[in-house]
């Protein structure tokens, strides 16, 4: 039998859990694909849906997105880097940044499918395992020049010295 006690732990258990969500975010699916881009995967791609009229997201018209693996595969999350992915309509967009770890306005794909208003591509997350149409671009000129890394930032170097110089009168 359950004590007045152990109901109430109960009780406050399970209000706990039920209080990690937010009220704006919507119950989420796992969602995943795969991209190749002339025959290869691009690694470090992004790939992001946008909420359509439709409807789709949650109150506050969420991304999800995901990173491309080194096989071409992706898993889209949504909130707090979980997997999964509200329902509703979709249009997909890729980007493709020289080094994903690193913030850029650099597309090697230049631009070209980061426009949810030019997208090709419409999803649909339903309830349930999603798994999206294979995005297969061929023919397509990709920025070779953003390939190259960046040089690692400086370490142990000392800020220069500040020394002041006399001012010279002007003639």
């Amino acid at each position: 039998m359950i004590t007045r006690l152990q109901g109430a732990c109960a009780l406050a258990a399970c209000l706990a859990f039920a209080g990690c969500r937010e009220d704006w975010q919507a119950d989420t699916y796992p969602a995943s694909g795969r991209v190749s881009i002339n025959g290869e995967a691009p690694a470090g791609a992004i790939v992001q849906l946008h909420p359509t009229g439709g409807g789709g997201g949650d109150a506050r018209r969420s991304r999800p997105w995901g990173l491309v693996g080194d096989d071409g595969s992706f898993v889209l999350s949504t909130y707090d880097g979980e997997p999964g992915a509200p329902a509703g309509d979709y249009k997909l967009t890729l980007t493709w940044p020289p080094d994903a770890s690193r913030p850029s306005l650099v597309d090697r794909l230049r631009s070209k499918y980061s426009s949810p208003d030019r997208s090709p591509w419409n999803v649909t997350i339903k309830q349930g395992e999603n798994v999206l149409p294979a995005v297969e671009l061929t023919n397509v000129d990709v920025d070779r020049k953003t390939e190259t890394k960046f040089a690692e930032p400086a370490t142990g170097l000392t800020p220069p010295t500040a020394t002041a110089r006399p001012r010279r009168a002007k003639r």
